[in-house]
């Protein structure tokens, strides 16, 4: 039987060693889950602003779209222990009109489905 309390620790896939990355107003793949059914990628995202005035970060969790706002010198947790798995990508970018100083850092773990 799968042990759920033992995660194994991953980075995130497009990020080395788990760096955070600029935005830009092109989405990026910042995690690619895990392709298979038996196991899930739980991952927390981290959303920097390190400038003033509010900024929106796009994210594509899975083909699903939804806007996150970050304030003036702002570190948010955008998600927080979501799950994917089935090969399914989290993208980011930082919406038009809004760019400015922003990073995405994220952490990944993996646990057994079950």
């Amino acid at each position: 039987m799968a042990d759920l309390n033992q995660a194994k620790l991953l980075s995130a896939s497009s990020l080395e060693n788990g760096r955070g990355i600029a935005l830009t107003g092109n989405a990026q793949v910042v995690h690619v889950a895990v392709n298979n059914t038996t196991e899930w990628d739980v991952i927390t995202l981290f959303v920097n602003h390190a400038n003033t005035g509010s900024h929106i970060c796009e994210i594509n969790w899975a083909g699903t779209l939804f806007n996150v706002a970050v304030g003036s010198n702002e570190m948010i947790v955008a998600l927080d222990r979501w799950r994917l798995n089935s090969g399914l990508e989290v993208k980011v970018r930082q919406a038009s009109g809004t760019l400015g100083d922003m990073r995405v850092y994220l952490t990944v773990d993996r646990y057994p489905a079950g």
